[in-house]
């Protein structure tokens, strides 16, 4: 709940990101092994001078970028244009199927050892390794811990080797269909069939619909080794190829190692040709009615134009920057309507996409139970007032302070990007055809460009870009839309045309009310904590304030703002009055509404996001150091002058209505309902409420809960980044250290909160969604009590675990992608610790997964832990370690409860040398008091359909 709002984000990103913006029109020739032509060379943009761009004789190309965030690591990413739309009719999904191939047996990797051996060398899989297939292409990362030779060497040759080196055995390729197939099933459900319906409606002949990134179960059990072989030499080719590396070393070393390796990768087989996305439109105004009873309604408008292909240049540049403004006032003001009382739909947006196939033109609005009729008025009605009345200047002007906010946080932040945001910028950049630039350019373009920038130009351009016959299509999906016809909804389009609109409200600048809390807060204490670098201040009110100062983020700095209890202090309260509470920026201030909020706050970087957890509420986020003083300006407006204005209220009701209309149609949706409280012995306070009692709770119960720890609560702030000392001081001293005095220390979690796991059993539990989509879930009690050695132990242990899941349950038998396992191992509550075991997979799996993992729970407590799995388990933590210690994210929590909490800068302190010392045998004593098979507790989540 930012009120950097989501629009602001989008808006932000329309104006700075432009590079990132897909313009496809070059992309043939881009990748043509012929012409060693680059986006920058065909364009006025001047280009990232720190990129080095080359290209092989092969028609492998290649940029590299020079990084010390994180030092001494790097970041490789290797791109081929080989995505689901390059398949065949008859292999659906077989571009998502070869990249799992890809960690199954190479010529010099057997099959499973990919993955280990890169966990010898400190990368986890998924965090560090990992690969993506999209429509257009196919990714390959790797986070690398460490630049020394033998790592990179290594990672360059495990991404030579799956270039063209892939053994695509028919016996590895049937092993893997099961984990696929599972991956595929995963995606389906009601959305995703709703989704897949509205695009074979608007574009009946869009190739994308016919090659679905996953596949299709028909096409995932027809695949064949033969079929992936001709996929792989046909499109994994050099010049389809783009490796990107950003790190810590030495360019011309580096440049020399990609020739090593790739410079001999030719390919024999004829090239692949680029298919035409059949992006085709037929005339005529059209609607289509979807009825499901698992999904909200929801309306969709939606054009097609003819091409407008779109290189990178200066003057697109500043097109898309009018572009943006035009659509973007249009969201603000759909944003606002959604933020004010009797708010007529749950949400609305719009997008313009210029293509080089097709212009796209979207508008949609989740309706307000099943009132579709008012979503379609919504919709036309904004479009024709932006059309008819034009912009004002106070909207464009709130757009430009949010850009300019955006784009000089960026710039400012330049220095200490991480490698792999720099990976990620580069690739997609040239993906779309667009000039890499830097963040300076960007602000200084935006500048120049805005002092010129007229609403007169903004409103023609949006006759332009939204004619008058907008929609073509119209699509109206949900519950109960069986007596709806697509006459019904074709006439409700032409009456809401009939129907006058009035001038958008004059909108104006507004000032922040709460400024000045009293006289500034007086210092009481002051200590360093030296070896850590923190300082610690208490005020005189018993604020506690702890800083840390780093440069790890130029000009950027994270914060939270502990006050008072959490969970806890909601013990007697009714169940799922937390829930309502959290939403507390719902209801904005007692003099500013959370619809005035966008003007007020523009072009600043704010949060007013209340988080509650078991034993602590508080505020948390992220600003730069000139907007410091009005974000703890806000946090303390909250405590002193909430606003509970109904609205707030009404929002939850909506958000409460929707969600459970929707929560049982998945697995993972019961389980986020239900599991919470069933492996909490029945306690009402886990897991989600009933319908009903979330609908009970008012706004004055949630008065009674906060205003004591508002008025009265202990306080501690936590503040890690790149800032001024003395200003942060002051700013807090203004802030939370102006207000009356507080209690000193916080109460600790009451007898009446103790949790239990239940005993052992079963509980099955229904789902409305496919027969193939299910969950299971396995916990054992932990009997120990909670000691900081023991929460280490079973941290490893659970990642040998896993790690024993994934060989087994993934690798061997193909049963699940996705096998978990954890400890829930917590300090606050004595006598309440369990370990889990889970999977989503097909329920016929069930009983082969029970099997399997209660097999390696077996082995795991009769011993036998070996020292490569400890290895393969501590290594990747060991680097987290150290790389979080060049983070201000992993600093905070620290830093943060540093006074309350003294105890955790010696668990920080002890933590390296604690886990470098743990062998197999110290683990298999603490393994061989877990998973008593008689304490085992099993959720399993099916589906409830009968056919």
């Amino acid at each position: 709940m930012r009120f950097f709002i989501s629009f602001l984000f989008t808006f932000c990103l329309s104006f700075g990101l432009i590079a990132c913006t897909p313009k496809a029109s070059q992309e043939a020739r881009l990748f043509d092994p012929s012409v060693d032509i680059w986006p920058h060379d065909i364009s006025d943009v001047p280009r990232d001078k720190d990129v080095t761009y080359g290209r092989l004789a092969n028609g492998l190309r290649y940029a590299l970028q020079n990084n010390k965030r994180p030092e001494n690591e790097a970041v490789i990413r290797l791109t081929i244009r080989a995505g689901s739309k390059h398949e065949s009719e008859d292999m659906s999904g077989g571009a998502h199927f070869l990249e799992h191939m890809a960690f199954n047996g190479t010529e010099n990797v057997p099959e499973g050892e990919m993955v280990k051996s890169l966990e010898r060398m400190g990368l986890s899989f998924g965090a560090d390794t990992n690969a993506t297939t999209s429509y257009n292409r196919t990714d390959y990362r790797l986070n690398l811990p460490e630049v020394d030779d033998e790592i990179v060497d290594y990672a360059l040759f495990l991404l030579r080797e799956i270039s063209d080196k892939m053994l695509i055995e028919e016996e590895a390729v049937e092993r893997e269909r099961g984990v696929v197939k599972a991956e595929e099933a995963r995606r389906r459900g009601p959305q995703y069939d709703a989704n897949q319906a509205l695009r074979k409606f608007i574009q009946p002949d869009g190739r994308s619909l016919k090659r679905p990134t996953a596949g299709t179960p028909e096409s995932l059990d027809a695949m064949s080794a033969e079929k992936l072989r001709r996929y792989y030499e046909t499109y994994y080719r050099p010049e389809r190829t783009f490796l990107v590396i950003a790190g810590d070393f030495d360019l011309a070393k580096m440049e020399a190692k990609i020739k090593e390796n790739f410079a001999d990768w030719n390919v024999t087989t004829p090239i692949g040709e680029e298919p035409d996305p059949e992006l085709k439109q037929t005339e005529g105004l059209l609607a289509k009615v979807y009825d499901n009873d698992e999904l909200t309604t929801s309306v969709t408008f939606y054009s097609a134009e003819a091409p407008k292909p779109r290189g990178d240049s200066l003057a697109e540049r500043r097109m898309s920057l009018v572009e943006s403004a035009a659509n973007n006032i249009i969201q603000i003001r759909f944003n606002k309507r959604m933020q004010e009382a009797n708010r007529p739909v749950l949400g609305a947006g719009l997008s313009y996409g210029p293509g080089r196939f097709v212009t796209n033109l979207n508008a949609s609005a989740s309706a307000k139970e099943n009132d579709w009729r008012t979503a379609v008025e919504v919709l036309e009605a904004e479009i024709r007032r932006g059309r008819k009345y034009g912009f004002q200047q106070a909207e464009l002007d709130e757009l430009i302070a949010n850009a300019r906010r955006g784009l000089t946080d960026s710039a400012n932040y330049a220095a200490k990007r991480r490698s792999g945001s720099l990976v990620g910028g580069i690739t997609g950049a040239f993906s779309g055809g667009d000039v890499r630039t830097t963040p300076a350019f960007q602000i200084e373009n935006f500048e120049k460009e805005v002092k010129t920038l007229t609403l007169k130009e903004i409103e023609e351009k949006f006759l332009q870009m939204w004619p008058e016959d907008f929609p073509k299509r119209v699509w109206v999906s949900g519950p109960e839309m069986q007596e709806v016809s697509e006459e019904d909804v074709l006439a409700a389009l032409k009456a809401a045309r009939a129907k006058p609109v009035d001038p958008p409200a004059q909108r104006q600048k507004l000032d922040f009310a709460y400024q000045d809390f009293g006289p500034a807060g007086k210092i009481t204490s002051r200590t360093r904590v030296e070896d850590m670098d923190i300082t610690q201040i208490t005020f005189e009110n018993n604020v506690r304030l702890n800083l840390k100062k780093t440069d790890f983020e130029d000009g950027w700095i994270r914060l939270t703002a502990t006050v008072g209890e959490g969970w806890n202090y909601f013990a007697d309260k009714p169940a799922g009055l937390s829930d309502l509470a959290s939403s507390i920026a719902g209801g904005g201030f007692e003099a500013h509404k959370a619809s005035e909020l966008s003007e007020i706050f523009a072009g600043k970087s704010i949060g007013l996001s209340l988080g509650i957890g078991a034993d602590r509420m508080g505020f948390s986020g992220s600003t730069n150091a000139d907007d410091l003083l009005i974000q703890m300006q806000a946090w303390t407006a909250l405590l002193t002058h909430p606003g509970y204005h109904p609205e707030w209220r009404e929002k939850f009701t909506e958000s409460i209505e929707a969600s459970f209309h929707t929560i049982d149609s998945t697995p993972s949706g019961v389980a986020a309902r239900d599991l919470g409280r069933i492996w909490h012995d029945g306690d009402p306070r886990y897991g989600m409420q009933e319908k009903e009692t979330y609908l009970a709770l008012t706004l004055d119960q949630v008065r009674a809960v906060l205003e004591p720890q508002f008025e009265t609560g202990a306080i501690e702030i936590g503040i890690v980044g790149d800032f001024d000392e003395a200003a942060v001081i002051e700013a807090v001293s203004k802030t939370f250290g102006a207000l009356p005095k507080r209690r000193a220390e916080f109460d600790p979690i009451p007898e009446a909160f103790e949790a239990r796991f239940p005993k052992a059993g079963r509980v099955t539990l229904t789902h409305t969604g496919e027969k193939t989509q299910g969950a299971i879930y396995m916990g054992w009690p932990i009997t120990q009590a909670w000691s900081l050695n023991t929460s280490r132990e079973l941290s490893l242990i659970s990642r040998i675990f896993t790690n024993r899941m994934t060989d087994l349950i993934r690798e061997d038998l193909g049963l699940a992608y996705n096998p978990s396992a954890g400890s829930n191992f917590s300090r606050l509550y004595d006598g309440y610790a369990y370990f889990s075991a889970s999977i989503t997979a097909d329920p016929k799996f069930f009983d082969a997964f029970e099997e399997a993992a209660g097999k390696i729970a077996a082995d795991m407590r009769s011993g036998g832990i070996t020292q490569d799995e400890l290895d393969r388990a501590r290594k990747p933590l060991l680097e987290s370690f150290e790389r979080a210690e060049r983070e201000n994210s992993a600093w905070l929590g620290l830093v943060a409860r540093s006074q309350t909490h003294p105890e955790s800068l010696d668990w920080r302190r002890s933590r390296q040398k604690t886990f470098e010392d743990f062998t197999p045998k110290q683990l298999d004593h603490a393994a061989a008091t877990l998973f008593a098979p008689e304490t085992l507790h099993v959720v399993k989540i099916v589906s409830s359909r009968e056919d």
